[in-house]
């Protein structure tokens, strides 16, 4: 996959994973129904782990080599450098506070 460098800071952008986007809207008379029938865009999700910020690309605009699938995002932890759940508050295994919590 292609490193990507952010816009703002310049530090490396970490991929999150690839989503899909629900496309269209609620209307008046139809309510949700447009929803049912417009599909959803699929995107490949970046971010940069010093400043938060987010790029979203084409699904099919990076390669999908070496990716899993369905998986949940990971961070790196700073202090011993093990991967592990973004969503977890501290590494499971120094206990460093995660930085992205």
């Amino acid at each position: 996959m292609e490193q990507l460098k952010c816009l703002r800071c310049g530090v490396e952008m970490e991929f999150v994973g690839r989503e899909k986007i629900q496309l269209g809207r609620t209307g008046w008379i139809l309510g949700d129904l447009p929803n049912l029938v417009a599909g959803a865009l699929e995107t490949a999700i970046f971010t940069c782990p010093k400043c938060g910020k987010l790029e979203f690309f084409q699904g099919d605009f990076f390669d999908d080599e070496g990716e899993e699938t369905g998986s949940i995002a990971e961070t790196r932890c700073p202090s011993c450098g093990v991967s592990y759940d973004l969503d977890y508050p501290k590494c499971p295994r120094c206990g460093e506070a995660n930085p992205n919590w």
